[in-house]
């Protein structure tokens, strides 16, 4: 996204050095597309997994998804290609409704700070997102009376 940015506010410029139309439609340009970049730069990096003690809570780019503990059967991980790494959450109402955190797939480690060639194999080491999830659910869990 950087580069056509920059080509495009670079034209920009050259069009504001105009004193004609083509000046002010320059600063225009250069404003929209400001205003575009932003707003793509603020929805793909929305995207959020939170662990907390009422359940999970999945922020996508335009929407917001709320899991309760109890709504929860059972947290796994994907050792899939396109998810790999990524929890699923196994609700239990409809029964086996799977709901994959894209936001915690190995694809997205680097942005989580974590370095995906050290994460090692999904099958057998789980990863910190995936770990969190499960651990909440275990504590929530013991709090339930038997």
């Amino acid at each position: 996204m950087g580069v056509p940015l920059l080509v495009v506010l670079g034209a920009g410029v050259i069009l504001l050095t105009l004193d004609s139309v083509a000046g002010v439609l320059g600063a225009l340009l250069c404003l929209v597309i400001v205003l575009i970049c932003a707003l793509l730069l603020v929805v793909a990096t929305r995207r959020q997994f939170i662990v907390d003690d009422q359940g999970i809570t999945l922020v996508r780019s335009f929407s917001t998804l709320r899991i309760r503990w109890e709504e929860i059967a059972v947290i796994e991980q994907d050792s899939g290609y396109w998810a790999t790494g990524a929890v699923i959450i196994v609700l239990r109402h409809p029964p086996g409704k799977r709901i994959i955190a894209w936001p915690t797939s190995d694809r997205r480690a680097m942005f989580r700070g974590e370095n995906p060639v050290a994460l090692g194999d999904p099958a057998t080491v789980l990863r910190p997102p995936a770990r969190a999830a499960i651990d909440g659910h275990r504590r929530w869990l013991s709090r339930q009376p038997r």
